[in-house]
């Protein structure tokens, strides 16, 4: 059967029932009717036809309305060279990978804007205007495993661990790291240096949040609070203390000696009469001394030398004035013979004042205190004759205001220069003592 195709010309070639006339040039165009037995044709081809100019002509462009100046492929229809589905004339992106999903303009998708495109940000949802590594990941630029987005020490050194904010370790809380910190354990809320240690501003090896002393001067000796040592509890400490030794709960001054208001020599805690005169001589308990006489003897004797008798007879007028007055009668000797003797010599020396004032002048025993106390207590030198002759001596103390004392304790008196030039010894009883012993 013969093949009849009518070609008609309405602007754009239509040619059906011809295999493979889609895919021939214009000028074969009877080599293809030769082919499939057509014996005519109706009407002529424009193979020149091309009305939307992308090279392709009409008669086998299949994308007869392709943009102007799009690339088409060999059948005129624009070229989609990524297959992303936006075609290249309009692909801002015209290498995308195969099968990345791409917007309006043919470019991967970046949901979090980032820079990384979806399909290669491993961390999708970064948040805004942060930066962020080639996975589209935040950066971690000191490596210690927390994001740059939370990280409130992005400088960390490497190696250093660090809590979740990325900030180094500080056990203590004393704001040195862990890693910079020489004293790790310190307390809560305290100072510290640079390296972590408490601060001790006096070096007194105490800090200061436990120094209730925080100025104590260089090489003080201080105890557990940082404060100077007061041994004797006065308030003055050892180092200012010139008088450390001072008794528990006494008033003393400055320098941390006993107060001594009347100035007499004797501290007011001691002190029996605390208004006491200026200038006036007082005994141990710091009142006045009213009677303050001493008596010498021959050697070897204790027989009272009537030159003596006038100044014991005011004593015994002041003691019949003053009823109230109690005296203590103190023996002495040289160091000449045993200590033993001496001390018995002595005992005689106090008791024959004693004895006078009793019987001759009729004072009370019981307000009169005799006691020897032997070589001791010297007040001159007993290598000389003259020294020796001095300490041979009773000395007469007042003790009204105060308990009795010892002897050591005495106040001594001054010598009484008695006018009288007698000789004689008082009419008293004489004991015998051996030559060998005599004083």
């Amino acid at each position: 059967m013969r093949k009849v195709f009518k070609l008609s010309l309405i602007g754009a070639v239509f040619l059906t029932g011809l295999n493979g006339f889609e895919n021939t040039p214009a000028h074969s165009v009877t080599d293809l009717m030769e082919r499939d037995n057509v014996h005519s044709v109706v009407g002529w081809i424009d193979y020149k036809k091309d009305d939307d100019k992308d090279g392709v002509p009409d008669y086998r462009d299949k994308c007869l309305n392709t943009p102007l100046n799009a690339p088409v492929d060999k059948n005129g229809c624009p070229i989609d060279s990524d297959g992303d589905g936006v075609l290249d004339f309009s692909d801002k992106c015209p290498n995308t990978p195969l099968n990345v999903k791409v917007n309006e303009d043919g470019c991967p998708i970046d949901s979090d804007n980032d820079g990384v495109d979806d399909a290669n940000d491993k961390c999708p949802d970064t948040p805004p205007n942060l930066e962020v590594d080639s996975y589209g990941c935040v950066l971690d630029r000191d490596g210690d495993d927390v994001p740059y987005n939370i990280d409130k020490c992005p400088d960390t050194p490497q190696g250093v661990k660090v809590n979740s904010f990325g900030c180094p370790l500080d056990d203590d809380k004393d704001g040195v790291p862990n890693y910079l910190d020489k004293c790790p354990n310190t307390p809560p809320n305290v100072e510290v240096d640079e390296n972590g240690c408490v601060i001790d501003t006096d070096k007194d090896g105490v800090p200061d949040y436990l120094d209730k002393c925080a100025d104590t001067p260089p090489n003080v000796e201080v105890n557990g609070t940082g404060c100077p040592l007061d041994d004797d509890k006065d308030g003055v400490p050892n180092y200012l203390d010139k008088c450390p030794k001072t008794p528990l709960n006494v008033d003393v001054n400055e320098s941390g000696c006993p107060l001594d208001d009347d100035k007499d020599g004797v501290p007011n805690y001691l002190d029996k009469c605390p208004n006491t005169s200026q200038d006036v001589k007082v005994d141990s308990s710091g009142c006045e001394i009213i009677v303050n006489y001493m008596f010498n003897f021959e050697f070897n004797s204790y027989r009272i030398d009537r030159k003596y008798y006038p100044e014991i007879e005011k004593l015994a007028d002041l003691m019949k004035k003053d009823t109230t007055l109690k005296i203590e009668i103190q023996g002495y000797t040289d160091n000449i013979g045993e200590a033993k003797y001496n001390m018995e010599l002595s005992n005689k020396r106090a008791e024959a004042v004693k004895k006078l004032l009793v019987n001759k002048f009729h004072i009370d025993a019981n307000r009169i205190k005799s006691i020897g106390y032997g070589m001791s207590n010297p007040i001159a030198d007993n290598s000389t004759p003259e020294g020796q002759a001095k300490n041979r001596r009773v000395v007469v103390l007042n003790i009204t205001h105060r308990e009795e004392t010892k002897g050591s304790d005495m106040l001594e008196g001054e010598t009484i220069n008695s006018e009288t030039n007698s000789s004689e010894t008082i009419d008293e009883e004489k004991e015998d003592l051996p030559v060998n012993f005599v004083k």
